[in-house]
């Protein structure tokens, strides 16, 4: 719409750049608030807001403990209550914890005897499999019938087991420290 001249009020015309009637020279046309490249900056934000959120849900992750050791998991896993187990006989105790997620299961098991200390890097050896080094510890590498896999090791006076259903869980897992 063309509007009226502020000077004199007469009806301006669409395209002139001046009153008709008095000569005033018209305002500059308003211009759109959105043009096309507003749109497209838009649209791009969005885009990057949404990879970047993505980006940060994806490697969220959880600090979980098994009987005093600290492993780091990621988010998507979720506790596998029926799998959590805690045994005691006297001499030895051991602790399971289970997780899982839409792909993989991991189990997180820790055996221990309370008291005297064992050499836990010799029971490691004798529950057999490959010589390997995971993270960050010499231990053992088990393959069973091509679906699941285990890494055995020392920690000081524990044996950690590490069982994944995929191998490519155990770039899941990262042992973070024993507590003192």
């Amino acid at each position: 719409m063309p509007g009226h001249c502020r000077k004199c009020g007469a009806k301006l015309k669409e395209k002139g750049e001046f009153c008709p009637n008095c000569g005033e020279k018209n305002p500059a046309p308003r211009k759109k608030l959105i043009n096309k490249y507003t749109i497209l900056i838009i649209i791009a934000i969005v885009i990057i807001a949404i990879a970047a959120s993505i980006f940060l849900v994806g490697n969220q992750t959880q600090t979980v403990t098994v009987d005093g050791v600290k492993f780091e998991i990621p988010s998507s896993y979720v506790n596998d209550p029926s799998r959590t187990d805690i045994s005691y006989d006297g001499n030895v105790k051991s602790s399971a914890m289970g997780w899982s997620n839409d792909e993989n299961y991991i189990e997180i098991g820790i055996t221990r005897t309370p008291g005297s200390g064992i050499n836990s890097k010799e029971v490691a050896s004798q529950v057999g499999g490959s010589p390997t080094k995971m993270f960050g510890y010499d231990g053992y590498y088990q393959k069973y019938d091509e679906e699941s896999y285990s890494f055995v090791f020392g920690m000081k006076d524990k044996v950690c087991m590490i069982y994944v259903s995929d191998y490519d869980a155990f770039s899941d897992v990262k042992v973070i420290e024993e507590d003192s």
